[in-house]
């Protein structure tokens, strides 16, 4: 039998309300209510899969209410920001 290769997940986000996680092609979010994220543009396109909970999402100047479960898709160079109405878990492709 094989002996199964692990590596360690590498946090890149780590601050009051706020974890993430660097899964290779996917980013694992974890938000508190009141935390905010993603507060950025990007070149290229962004996914993004709300798994559990609810939260605002400000797309350039729109402000959209986004409840679980659902995708979110940015387009490039769009402006957004991220804030938890819930405590909430993402998944952002990368």
């Amino acid at each position: 039998m094989k002996q199964t290769k692990t590596k360690k997940v590498k946090i890149i986000e780590k601050r009051k309300g706020c974890l993430a996680y660097d899964c290779d092609k996917v980013y694992y979010v974890q938000l508190k209510e009141g935390a905010i994220a993603s507060d950025h543009t990007h070149k290229h396109q962004e996914t993004i899969f709300l798994m559990k909970g609810e939260a605002e999402l400000i797309l350039e100047e729109e402000i959209i209410h986004i409840k679980a479960p659902a995708k979110i898709t940015i387009p490039p160079k769009a402006y957004h920001k991220i804030t938890a109405i819930t405590d909430l878990i993402g998944l952002e492709i990368k």
